[in-house]
């Protein structure tokens, strides 16, 4: 099977053709937003850039270069202010093969003054991007990053399976799936450790959640305290572990063949666990596009609305009543197993297909509206 993607310098294929304005610091970050604004582009803002050390500096450089190439995208305008440790200079010339600019608000006088300049510029980049041609790929070369979203009971019963459905097909199929959401392995990560492709990954993937609960320990606080959500109990979760076992169930039956860290890419095939960095559900989305994901399947009872403005997300509900009230942000109706209407195997074949759609370029409820969430998590130590 195959869909229509932009092959990059890098040998990696994009579903999409975005230009995206970056900020290299939170100082940067209004400005670069009212670039984006006024050319009708995807900004991407954070609160990063500066003032960090160790994992934290290292964990966004390596989210904000995941950004700059990522397959997904064609052109790149950062916006720096010009004394922050992340230099808007080099994270522009990391972008390998794509058109790439840089500016900065001190050289350019002010917030205004860079504001037209940045316009100017990304209109310019828009252009060179729109040169980028699609080709015939096969779907091996698809990476689907998995998530799910103010949960309630149908997700565990209906959407996560069916996306557990997808994602084994897309395996069968030579292509790569990610699982994130550290803080949801929790509970579950017995049972996941048990499907890794050997013993050093089953023992990395209890490690991950025993640093993420040795963190919230040493603060006197437990993962319990804030899972489930106020939102999951009213849509009829009870238990951390009861939340766990149903999201985990997204990342389908293949063995695991390896954790890596958050925004990492990577270099492989099959399903892997990525070790997502703490924050809201943003910062999961962040890390698992930013590491070169083309496409996002995100679960949600309640309707979570977040979009990226890296790829596509599919939003998919197991509940009736949240797919006809919240038409204008679910993609995928999965209560249809609920209703006896479809056996799981059938809903995540339909769903497998409404994902190849939109690699082929169907626009998402998400991208209909525009909306774009970037967030960087903190990471545990």
């Amino acid at each position: 099977m195959e869909f229509m993607g932009y092959r990059r310098a890098d040998g990696r294929v994009g579903v999409r053709n975005y230009s995206v304005v970056i900020s290299s610091v939170f100082c940067s970050s209004s400005v670069a937003q009212k670039i984006a604004y006024a050319t009708g582009v995807n900004a991407v803002i954070h609160d990063g850039g500066c003032g960090q050390l160790g994992f934290e500096k290292d964990h966004t450089e390596r989210v904000l270069n995941g950004v700059v190439n990522h397959p997904n995208v064609g052109a790149v305008l950062v916006v720096g202010l010009g004394c922050e440790q992340l230099s808007a200079q080099a994270l522009s010339e990391s972008a390998l093969g794509k058109a790439s600019r840089y500016i900065n608000i001190h050289e350019l006088g002010g917030n205004q003054a860079t504001v037209e300049s940045g316009i100017r510029i990304v209109n310019e980049l828009k252009s060179e991007a729109e040169k980028a041609t699609q080709e015939k790929v096969d779907i091996s070369e698809l990476i689907l990053a998995t998530q799910c979203g103010s949960s309630d009971s149908a997700s565990g019963l209906a959407a996560n399976p069916a996306v557990g459905v997808m994602a084994d097909r897309l395996i069968a199929a030579d292509g790569t799936v990610i699982i994130g959401e550290t803080s949801g392995l929790y509970g579950a990560a017995g049972v996941m450790a048990k499907r890794a492709v050997s013993p050093k990954v089953s023992k990395e993937i209890i490690e991950i959640t025993d640093v993420r609960e040795r963190y919230y320990s040493n603060l006197g606080l437990s993962l319990k305290n804030a899972n489930p959500t106020p939102g999951n109990i009213a849509g009829g979760l009870t238990t951390l572990v009861e939340k766990s076992y149903g999201g985990v169930r997204k990342g389908g039956t293949t063995l695991i063949q390896g954790v890596v860290k958050a925004a990492e890419r990577i270099q492989g095939k099959g399903l892997w666990v990525m070790d997502t960095s703490m924050g809201i559900g943003a910062c999961d989305m962040t890390d698992m596009l930013s590491s070169g994901s083309q496409v996002m399947a995100y679960t949600t009872g309640l309707g979570n609305p977040v979009g990226s403005p890296l790829a596509p997300v599919i939003k998919i509900t197991g509940t009736s009543k949240t797919y006809k009230q919240l038409m204008d942000i679910i993609d995928f109706d999965a209560s249809t197993v609920l209703r006896n209407e479809e056996t799981i195997e059938e809903c995540g074949e339909r769903l497998f297909k409404e994902m190849i759609s939109v690699a082929n370029g169907k626009l998402t409820k998400a991208e209909e509206f525009k909306h774009t969430v970037f967030a960087v998590g903190k990471i545990p130590v």
